[in-house]
């Protein structure tokens, strides 16, 4: 039950939680340092307890039509609540409750949370949102970061009869909020609604762009992002850019940053054929994974890239989700992404996605070693299908057939057979690494192309085809799209997504060390950078 006089939010419990981890933050740095650290403990903290947080989140500032700067909120929590952090000697005053105030009419939240850690004791403030607040309009403009040459309209007009160009935000949702600052009537502060706003969004729609669905897609799908938070993410939804707290590589010897972007190609086309998108998140994330293992690195975090020509926020939210799955699957972050809405620029009913990943590897673990030598043996990872290559081909070879229906071969639906997710080595693979001399991901190019990218210039890579077993859905595609064997190694993985070249003298332990079947496919020779089919 409330105190006597305590005004009652929808927000009392979150409020109530921050401000038991700044109390925290508190007793364990006690008063005497800079903002910052009490600020990064803070967010720590909030991080642990589940609660999203943006650190140092920028708003911006308008004036008409001239974006003059901005603000920026020490901590947004949970998209909903901001809290400024303070260390001084003195109390808090006039000045930081307008500051306050001002973030509140930024950001179009109820309630803040103003923090001193610089006393024996944590003193801290609820600031509610006012409507009118006369006194606080000078101080307002203390805390505009302006831009070179900007300027903020004068506190008081010459003109009296001629109204002041009004102060807008553009708020957490992407919209401007409208806040008279000064107003006509002396309030410092106040929210209006603006038709010119409406109208806005209005001809934006009439265009094809429904803003509001992009709103619904990020509400179904940021549950699933948030669960890959770790410690290291210091920017939840919504923020300009994602920030990674990268201080951890500071314990490595010699860290090197690995990147790779890429797309999941036709495939999206099937999968919307027959109305399966979670499948097609788990195939950009793991693609992507893959192609950073084989140069020895282990993931930090990832982002995507979702357009269409029209949103559709299910739609979009499952293939979101997926990817934040496989990212947690694998420990790392999904930092941040984009959802665009491009009529015309795609087909209606079409998609694409992409990604963008980041890891990192000890300079000296860098793969593959320099150390390959002909009699070194090939080790083959069964894939989980097609994985994300050859579906233009595929595309053409099951032209009009039923993808639901059962095929006898192959014990399932051809769309399950040719849909099942992309699969990741990360977890088999990369505690083996230091006993591996190369890895290969059997992506676009198939044998043919992909073990060559590890080879030195006097070594080929003889596989041989009887090593393993073909499953039979190649057989099914070979058979169906008359294409020759060694078309279809160029193009497929023929069941091997991932090719490990190792010592000879260690391969059946490794074998019997891995928990999944593995094959020896094949060796190095002497030769010329090719891969031979024997």
């Amino acid at each position: 039950m409330a105190k006597p006089g305590l005004i009652q939010t929808n927000m009392d419990d979150l409020s109530y939680k921050v401000n038991g981890l700044a109390m925290q933050t508190h007793n364990e740095l006690k008063a005497g340092h800079a903002e910052k650290f009490y600020k990064r403990r803070l967010a720590e903290l909030c991080l642990n307890a589940g609660l999203a947080v943006e650190v140092e989140k920028r708003v911006e500032v308008w004036v008409g039509d001239k974006n003059i700067g901005y603000v920026i909120l020490d901590l947004w929590i949970e998209e909903s609540m901001l809290a400024e952090c303070k260390s001084f000697s003195h109390s808090l005053g006039k000045d930081e409750i307008g500051q306050t105030l001002t973030y509140l009419a930024a950001t179009g939240t109820s309630v803040g949370a103003l923090y001193n850690f610089g006393r024996r004791s944590l003193e801290h403030r609820r600031i509610l949102a006012p409507r009118d607040v006369q006194e606080w309009q000078s101080s307002s403009y203390r805390f505009i970061h302006k831009s070179p040459g900007m300027k903020l309209p004068p506190l008081t007009g010459e003109n009296k009869s001629e109204p002041l160009p009004p102060i807008r935000f553009k708020s957490i949702g992407g919209s401007r909020i409208y806040v008279e600052i000064p107003s006509p009537t002396g309030a410092a502060i106040r929210l209006s609604v603006s038709r010119r706003q409406l109208a806005s969004q209005s001809a934006y729609s009439s265009s094809g762009v429904d803003i509001d669905a992009g709103g619904r897609a990020v509400e179904l799908m940021k549950g699933s992002v948030r669960a890959t938070y770790n410690e290291s993410v210091l920017a939840g939804i919504g923020s300009f850019g994602g920030l990674f707290d990268a201080s951890a590589l500071k314990e490595m010897k010699s860290p090197v940053l690995v990147a790779s972007t890429d797309g999941v190609g036709t495939k999206v086309k099937l999968a919307a054929s027959v109305g399966r998108y979670r499948g097609i998140g788990h195939d950009i994330v793991n693609h992507c994974i893959n192609d950073i293992l084989v140069q020895g690195a282990r993931p930090l975090f990832f982002m995507d890239y979702f357009a269409t020509s029209k949103l559709n926020p299910e739609q979009t939210a499952e293939v979101v989700t997926g990817i934040a799955e496989a990212c947690k699957e694998s420990d790392m972050a999904l930092l941040g992404g984009e959802t665009a809405e491009m009529p015309g620029v795609y087909r209606d009913g079409e998609f694409d996605v992409a990604g963008t990943i980041i890891g990192v590897v000890e300079r000296d673990r860098i793969l593959p070693r320099p150390n390959l030598l002909a009699g070194n043996l090939i080790l083959g990872f069964p894939s989980s299908g097609p994985h994300t290559n050859g579906y233009s081909l595929i595309r053409k070879v099951f032209e009009g057939a039923d993808l639901q229906s059962i095929h006898p071969e192959l014990g399932c639906s051809l769309a399950d057979a040719i849909l099942v997710p992309h699969r990741s080595y990360y977890a088999t693979l990369y505690s083996f690494l230091p006993h591996i001399n190369a890895l290969a991901h059997i992506t676009g190019g198939g044998f043919m192309e992909n073990i060559p990218r590890v080879l030195p210039e006097n070594l080929n890579a003889v596989i041989h085809l009887s090593s393993w077993q073909v499953p039979p859905l190649w057989k099914l595609i070979q058979e169906k799209g008359n294409i020759s064997t060694q078309e279809m190694y160029r193009v497929f993985n023929m069941g091997i997504g991932m090719i490990a070249i190792v010592d000879k003298s260690i391969a059946s332990d490794l074998q019997a060390s891995i928990s999944e079947p593995t094959y020896i496919i094949g060796e190095l020779v002497r030769g010329e950078r090719k891969t031979i089919l024997a």
